[in-house]
């Protein structure tokens, strides 16, 4: 009788690979076109799902409370929020989740980057050297963006900025990135750095268009004094007048994020 043969092992079914997990996308932009035109640029990519989108500050930090996405893509300007208050409710809210910032201006239409030359009347106009202001995208990097973009990028710039923020590693464009590296590095523009906390008090209520009289009376000080801190102020900054103190105080903010 012929022995029956031992039943040859079959290989054992490779399990089916686990598809590779997608980056989850919530969108933030108030303007429905250019909401949509994100989104549908997003999904082009294969590693992409949009998990959502929204059109103001509190309904993204509600919807990253509840479906965590990895990356906001978010207007820096919302119509309920201003970009930073934005960013740190989503924080709150969903900790794991990194921000990228969109800015509403290209690098070319920006006013700070690009501040006019003359007035309407053709007299020339005070001109801010960029370098000495701090725009849109460099405040929301200050509030916790990890990824600050411009509506002028190209799509691929877009892509690479969203998985990197995705892997929890910061991608800035070029003007943000070359400002963020100098304030780290001290090179702070006409000496602001030498500012005291007194002058930085006295500068941001020359901002507010308070006299000299009535910034006395806010920090108990003598209108002498007063004037002396101005004149500080005018040396330090490399500034001719209480006008251009103001101005520049209003286009740097992060100086007093000095103050303590």
């Amino acid at each position: 009788m012929k022995t029956r043969g031992a039943r040859r092992s079959r290989p054992a079914t490779s399990r089916r690979q686990a598809k590779p997990r997608k980056i989850r996308i919530l969108v933030a932009d108030d303007q429905t076109i250019d909401r949509c035109a994100l989104v549908s640029l997003l999904k082009s990519q294969r590693d992409f799902e949009i998990v959502g989108e929204c059109a103001t500050g509190h309904d993204a930090a509600s919807r990253c409370e509840r479906l965590r996405p990895e990356v906001v893509l978010m207007s820096i300007r919302l119509p309920d929020l201003d970009g930073v208050s934005a960013i740190a409710l989503i924080r709150k809210a969903s900790p794991s989740t990194h921000v990228v910032a969109l800015a509403e201006r290209s690098a070319g239409n920006c006013l700070i980057l690009n501040p006019p030359r003359r007035s309407s009347t053709g007299l020339p106009m005070s001109r801010p050297d960029a370098a000495m202001c701090t725009d849109c995208l460099q405040l929301a990097v200050a509030g916790g963006a990890l990824g600050a973009l411009r509506r002028d990028a190209e799509a691929d710039e877009l892509f690479r900025a969203v998985r990197s923020v995705a892997q929890g590693n910061a991608w800035y464009e070029p003007n943000t990135a070359s400002a963020i590296l100098k304030r780290a590095m001290g090179a702070a523009s006409n000496g602001a750095k030498a500012l005291s906390v007194r002058e930085l008090d006295v500068a941001g209520l020359i901002a507010d268009g308070r006299s000299n009289k009535e910034i006395g009376s806010a920090l108990g000080i003598s209108e002498p004094t007063v004037k002396k801190h101005v004149g500080h102020l005018l040396s330090k900054l490399g500034l001719q007048d209480r006008l251009q103190v103001g101005m520049y105080i209003v286009r740097n903010p992060l100086l007093f994020d000095r103050k303590v």
